[in-house]
């Protein structure tokens, strides 16, 4: 039973950090700073239901509607396949900090993604959108300690095209241990559910 538990676990887990072929911007919040929109965006992965992320790319574009192949790449792993390289991590990092604070309700969708985009462009940190919130957000991520900081539960969602003109990049939280641990007991349980009604 245990050993089916973590077989369930680490299937799910696969599945979130698995390559995608297709990504979809579905669409966007509505939050908007300085004319641009910011987080959430919400995208389809193959097709799947759509699932909230942080835009990490202010110098690339991408129109609600709009298709790509990309990559769905776990933060905690190998990295070589994004925009910034294996190089890129602690830029990474930042930013995964930054969208989980933002998702803890710590900080507004445009500073904190105002901030996340200051951490690799100079044109949104000269843009309308910069507030001074913003760079208070960027500075705390520069200078937080954040060794401690787990990326595990975050994905790239990575363009294969990976030049200037390609599309965006973006950062999903996927659930935690935990998260997973209660989904696979609710399938086990259902299993069992399901198992009990067929031999009665």
């Amino acid at each position: 039973m245990k050993k089916l538990l973590v077989i369930v676990a680490l299937a799910a887990l696969a599945s979130l950090s698995a390559v995608a072929d297709t990504i979809q911007l579905v669409n966007t919040s509505g939050n908007v700073q300085g004319g641009v929109a910011t987080t959430p965006y919400f995208l389809s992965i193959n097709g799947g239901p759509d699932v909230a992320a942080v835009c990490v790319d202010f110098d690339q574009h991408v129109t609600v509607g709009e298709s790509w192949t990309g990559s769905v790449i776990n933060m905690a792993g190998d990295l070589s396949n994004t925009r910034l390289g294996a190089a890129g991590f602690a830029i990474y990092r930042e930013e995964a900090w930054l969208y989980s604070q933002f998702l803890s309700g710590a900080g507004s969708s445009g500073d904190i993604n105002f901030a996340i985009w200051g951490l690799t462009s100079a044109n949104a940190r000269n843009s309308a959108g910069f507030t001074a919130s913003a760079q208070h957000w960027l500075d705390l991520a520069t200078t937080t300690d954040l060794a401690n900081f787990s990326t595990v539960n975050f994905n790239i969602i990575s363009p294969r095209d990976l030049t200037a003109n390609g599309p965006q990049e973006y950062v999903v939280a996927t659930p935690e241990p935990a998260s997973l641990f209660l989904l696979g007991s609710g399938l086990l349980g259902l299993g069992g559910f399901a198992r009990k009604k067929m031999t009665r």
